[in-house]
C-alpha cells in the first residue's frame, strides 16, 4: 500500500524564510560524479497498472493541496533550524551532498529543499522495507530550478537490486517507480540549469517524497496432505497472509496463517478425489499462484452384499461401493475379480 503524506509544498513566501543555505563541502569533481550518475537516467513512460490514478493523484494533492500551512518554528534570527521538521513537512538539512551524509527520507512527510550554490547536489537515504515498488515524487515552486531526480544504491552500483520502470509527469509533479528489493537506497536531487545560470535564490524550492506499494505476490503455500476424513487443512503460508480453500469455485473457507507463516482451516469432510485449490493474499491484496491437492481415499468401504451362490453358478453377483475392486477367494486362493459399476454391481 502506498505511504501517505507524500508531498506538501507550503505556502512560498512562507517556506522561503524557513530553509537555511547550507555550506557545500563536497569538492566540484564529487558533485560532478554524481550529476552525472543522476542526469543518466533516461525518460521512460511509466507502463499502465504500475501506478493507478488514485496513487499518483494522491502524491499530486497532497503536493499542491495545502496553501494555508504556517510555519511557526522559529529560531532568534527569524529562522527555523536546519534538519528541523513541521506537522507537514521537513527541512533539508546541509551538509547532504554524497551518500556518507544524505539526509533520511520520510515515508510520512516530504522534504522541502533548496539547490544552493551553483552545482548543489543533494542525496535522502530511503529504506525500502521488502520488495516492492519505490515510488519517489517530485515538484518545484520556481522556474529558476529545472529539477531532476532518481534513485539509486549507494556509490551507483548497478544491479537488479533496483530497477526503473519509468516516471509519469502531470501538472508539474513528477513521480518515478522503480521495481526494489528489500534494502537501503538514495534519491539524488540536481538542478540541471545550474550549467547555463546561477540563479537559484533563497525563495527557490523543491519538494521531494517517497512511497511505497507492495506489488509482489506471495510464495503458494505449502499444503499438507488431505483425506476424506480431514475436517482441517494445515500447511505454511506467508506469515499473516489470508490462505484461502476453494472447491471448483465454491469457498470451503479461509484463515489467516500466523506470525510464523502456519495455518489451519475448518472444512466440511469432502469426498475422495476432489480437487482443492489453495491460495494466499497479503495485506496489499496480492494473491499467490495457487496449489492444488486431492482428497485421499482412506476410508474403507463398506462390505459388499453378494447375491446367492450355488454349485450350478460360474458368476458371483452382488453390490459394493461403485468403482471399488470385488475380490472372491476360497481359502487364501483368488477365484476371481472384478470392478464394480458406477451404479455398484459387480
Amino acid at each position: 500500500m502506498l505511504n501517505r503524506g507524500v508531498l506538501s509544498l507550503v505556502a512560498v513566501g512562507l517556506l522561503a524564510s524557513t530553509v537555511s543555505v547550507g555550506t557545500v563541502k563536497a569538492e566540484e569533481n564529487e558533485n560532478a560524479l554524481a550529476r552525472k550518475a543522476i542526469e543518466s537516467q533516461v525518460e521512460k513512460p511509466l507502463q499502465k497498472g504500475i501506478i493507478n490514478s488514485k496513487t499518483f493523484n494522491q502524491f499530486e494533492k497532497v503536493l499542491k493541496g495545502s496553501q494555508s500551512n504556517s510555519v511557526h518554528r522559529f529560531n532568534k534570527m527569524g529562522r527555523m533550524s536546519s534538519g528541523s521538521s513541521e506537522e507537514d513537512y521537513l527541512i533539508e538539512s546541509e551538509y547532504n551532498d554524497d551518500f556518507n551524509s544524505a539526509n533520511i527520507s520520510s515515508y510520512e512527510k516530504p522534504t522541502i529543499g533548496q539547490l544552493l550554490p551553483l552545482y548543489d547536489v543533494d542525496f535522502y537515504k530511503v529504506e525500502v522495507p521488502q520488495s516492492g515498488v519505490l515510488l519517489v515524487a517530485g515538484e518545484t515552486n520556481s522556474y529558476a530550478i529545472d529539477l531532476l531526480f532518481t534513485a539509486v544504491q549507494k556509490d551507483f552500483v548497478e544491479n537488479n537490486n533496483l530497477e526503473y520502470l519509468g516516471s509519469e509527469y502531470e501538472d508539474d509533479v513528477e513521480v518515478q517507480a522503480y521495481q526494489a528489493k528489500a534494502g537501503t537506497y538514495y534519491v539524488g536531487v540536481i538542478d540541471t540549469d545550474n550549467d547555463y545560470i546561477d540563479n537559484n535564490t533563497v525563495e527557490d524550492l523543491y519538494a521531494i517524497s517517497t512511497g511505497f506499494v507492495d506489488n509482489v505476490k506471495p510464495s503458494k503455500p505449502s499444503v499438507n496432505k488431505v483425506d476424506n476424513n480431514d475436517k482441517v487443512i494445515t500447511g505454511k503460508a506467508e506469515a499473516n497472509s489470508t490462505v484461502t480453500v476453494k472447491s471448483g469455485s465454491k469457498v470451503l473457507g479461509s484463515a489467516k496463517a500466523t506470525s510464523k507463516g502456519t495455518f489451519s482451516i475448518k472444512i466440511a469432510v469432502q469426498k475422495a478425489g476432489t480437487k482443492l485449490t489453495i491460495t494466499a493474499k497479503d495485506s496489499s491484496g496480492n494473491v499467490s499462484s495457487s496449489v492444488s491437492v486431492t482428497v485421499l481415499d482412506v476410508v474403507p468401504p463398506s462390505k459388499p452384499t453378494v447375491s446367492k451362490v450355488d454349485n450350478n453358478d460360474k458368476v458371483v453377483t452382488g453390490k459394493a461401493e461403485a468403482n471399488s475392486t470385488v475380490t472372491v477367494k476360497n481359502g487364501s486362493k483368488v477365484l476371481g475379480s472384478a470392478k464394480a459399476t458406477t451404479n455398484i454391481l459387480y
